[in-house]
């Protein structure tokens, strides 16, 4: 738990994931920083697999520096196990991971306050000033997560290095409808008994996973979620999709997604189609914004891509393919960083001026 400012200012009590302190332990120096956000109604526990996995690549490069055995202190799935062996990452960048549980979801605090889009990009930009992440950032966002995160890169071009995405969507056409689900959950009556009153959305989310999720899984991506209280958020979060012009959210949403076809740093997206709410329609629409874009789908998974399959050792994979360990730890060091990029136009500038 850590005390930060909202995007008002006000003081909050956060709960987040952060490798930081065993990075120091391990006498590592991060080559930039993971910014991982959730969507609805998961919470940070759907980042631990990417946690795990960054922490014990470090781990296994501050052993091979220094010749000692390193170990994350981090429980991880099996997927993930070894995996920085299994990739060869030795000596590829080390990378902070922070996974914030968003105010009013998960473990963090519930100020009863209703929270858009645009307020909640800039409550992520109040936190990460606190804590001190000036760049390079890679953003990480899945869900209503992924939009957040890309508000976040759009309003941060100096310290963006790139962005990694699993299943959203940033813009909703006005030719076509809303996905079924979403129509059902938001008719009139449906909203709080589904998302608030109930666990009904909360259980439906978890139930679409590709294979079945464990028992212990399921009952960890519920825990902050016991009470009606604790499920506001999740009812606040259905609500605040910006469903035409009208909506509160519409214009933000507009701005981010316009935002995001000016990045030029390196992106990536792992997809899967079995998604009952982001369809390949919204994948194409991402790519249409992203052309540069990696873009690697999983047929066989779902909306819970992140579960569905091993995908921590792909991104840290790529990761390691588009950037090199920062050459020291100074201002200096940085814009050289900055400046290297392997992908036409570099990923010195993170937006286009016009």
């Amino acid at each position: 738990m850590v005390t930060a400012p909202d995007g008002d200012g006000v003081p909050r009590t956060w709960h987040l994931l952060d490798n930081a302190a065993r990075l120091a332990e391990l006498g590592v120096e991060p080559t930039g920083t993971i910014l991982c956000v959730h969507g609805n109604p998961t919470w940070s526990y759907l980042w631990r697999a990417m946690l795990a996995a960054a922490t014990d690549a470090a781990g296994a490069d501050s052993a091979d520096a220094d010749g000692s055995a390193g170990a994350s202190g981090f429980d991880g799935t099996a997927a993930v196990e070894g995996a920085a062996g299994a990739l060869g990452l030795t000596g590829a960048p080390v990378w902070r991971v922070i996974a914030v549980d968003q105010l009013e979801m998960g473990f963090s605090e519930r100020s009863g306050e209703m929270r858009g889009l645009r307020r909640r990009i800039r409550d992520l930009g109040a936190l990460t000033e606190a804590l001190g992440v000036d760049g390079p950032v890679v953003t990480l966002g899945h869900d209503w997560g992924g939009v957040v995160s890309l508000g976040w890169a759009v309003d941060h071009p100096e310290s963006l290095a790139g962005v990694m995405l699993l299943n959203t969507a940033v813009h909703q056409p006005s030719n076509a409808p809303l996905p079924a689900a979403l129509r059902l959950v938001l008719r009139h009556g449906m909203l709080d008994l589904s998302t608030v009153r109930t666990t009904g959305f909360l259980d439906t989310t978890l139930a679409i996973a590709h294979p079945s999720l464990d028992a212990d899984v399921r009952h960890a991506f519920r825990s902050p979620y016991r009470s009606a209280s604790r499920r506001e958020g999740i009812g606040a979060f259905v609500a605040d999709i910006p469903v035409d012009a009208s909506h509160p959210s519409f214009a933000e949403l507009a701005r981010v997604s316009a935002g995001v076809a000016k990045l030029r740093v390196p992106a990536t997206m792992i997809w899967g189609p079995r998604d009952p709410v982001f369809s390949d329609r919204y994948l194409g629409d991402l790519v249409a914004r992203l052309p540069h874009a990696d873009v690697t789908r999983f047929e066989s998974a779902g909306h819970l891509v992140g579960e569905d399959i091993a995908y921590a050792p792909l991104l840290l994979q790529w990761l390691s393919d588009h950037f090199a360990p920062a050459p020291r730890a100074d201002a200096d060091g940085f814009a050289e960083w900055m400046g290297r990029g392997r992908r036409s136009g570099g990923v010195a500038a993170a937006v286009d001026d016009d």
